[in-house]
């Protein structure tokens, strides 16, 4: 393959008039291949491909390159040119995902390079019209690991966040734009712990949950999720207090040491507080106070805590339960069931 991926896109005038006889200025972007033997068109922008390679990929483009031999239409460097409706962008994603398939492919351990967001939502969008499913895959995956329905899992996303797998910028409010992304392609599974680590965000101060778009100056995030966060919030705060941080209520009727109580007391006086362990694991260091027995005691509590609101994380974003999700809201397959 002789790739252009590494030169600049190029103008030219195409040759043929459109319907007001004028000449637009076309760009020949990557990728752009010197053999290819198809040129897809969209936004005057324009990339030379295989179609061998889009065809067997893809039933979709199969069928749009039989309907373009089977006709005499435009050429651009003797090949047909075909035209679609999509963001030149996206489509450029997913063409160098089609021609280079090593860059995104393997694990999402954190070892690969992150995604970055606007990757992501190609795949996801371009990868459903298209039905390229291994392209969407890639991205669901992503979204599996940074923003998972397990609980361990979630303990892991919420401490290193999801930038090992999707480059997200907090300060330009990609999560937020995130969100709208999984409502979009309803991979509504990932929007309970995705909206958590927001709130999360906006706790710690790094992305405001009002973060105001540059371009309309409107909030990134839709009305309707702000104040859905907003009253998950409170409600967290509250659960947090009753559930995760019950034990430090807790009387021990067998413990006579003096220092457990004391600890508690102290405990007491700063919890919650500003604290916001909703998602977080047991540190051990909060009960170093307490005799061994306590511990035990606190660090299940604490854990049948985090189990309890987990397991109400979706109903507080006015979502279906954990399960329905699985089962509804996380395949390709069920996606196409609310289409039909």
């Amino acid at each position: 393959m002789n790739s252009s991926f590494s030169q600049p896109p190029a103008k030219y005038l195409r040759s043929d008039p459109d319907e007001d006889g004028a000449s637009p200025e076309c760009i020949r972007s990557k990728p752009w291949f010197e053999d290819g033997n198809i040129v897809l068109e969209t936004e005057g922008v324009q990339f030379k491909v295989y179609m061998g390679i889009l065809a067997d990929n893809s039933a979709i483009f199969r069928d749009l390159f039989t309907i373009a031999q089977a006709q005499e239409g435009e050429l651009v460097d003797g090949c047909p040119l075909i035209h679609l409706g999509d963001k030149s962008q996206d489509l450029a994603h997913v063409l160098e995902a089609l021609h280079h398939s090593r860059k995104w492919l393997g694990d999402t351990s954190g070892e690969k390079e992150a995604m970055p967001l606007r990757v992501l939502a190609a795949f996801l969008k371009l990868g459903r019209k298209y039905e390229i499913d291994h392209v969407r895959q890639q991205a669901v995956n992503r979204l599996a690991t940074a923003f998972p329905s397990d609980l361990d899992a979630c303990f892991e996303s919420c401490s290193r966040g999801p930038r090992t797998v999707i480059d997200v910028d907090l300060r330009k409010g990609d999560l937020l734009h995130l969100v709208s992304i999984i409502r979009e392609n309803e991979l509504l599974v990932h929007l309970p712990v995705l909206l958590l680590v927001c709130i999360l965000r906006d706790h710690l101060g790094t992305t405001s949950i009002f973060l105001l778009s540059p371009d309309t100056q409107q909030p990134i995030l839709a009305y309707a999720d702000i104040e859905l966060c907003h009253k998950a919030y409170i409600q967290l705060v509250q659960l947090q207090a009753t559930e995760i941080l019950s034990w430090m209520k807790w009387e021990a009727p067998t413990c006579g040491i003096n220092s457990c109580k004391a600890w508690q007391q102290v405990l007491r006086r700063n919890y919650p507080g500003s604290a916001f362990v909703v998602g977080s694991r047991w540190q051990e260091h909060v009960a170093r106070g307490l005799c061994e027995k306590c511990k035990l005691h606190a660090r299940t509590k604490y854990r049948e805590g985090q189990e309890k609101v987990h397991e109400m994380l979706p109903s507080l974003f006015d979502l279906p339960p954990w399960e329905e999700l699985r089962e509804k809201w996380s395949t390709d397959e069920t996606l196409d069931l609310f289409e039909m």
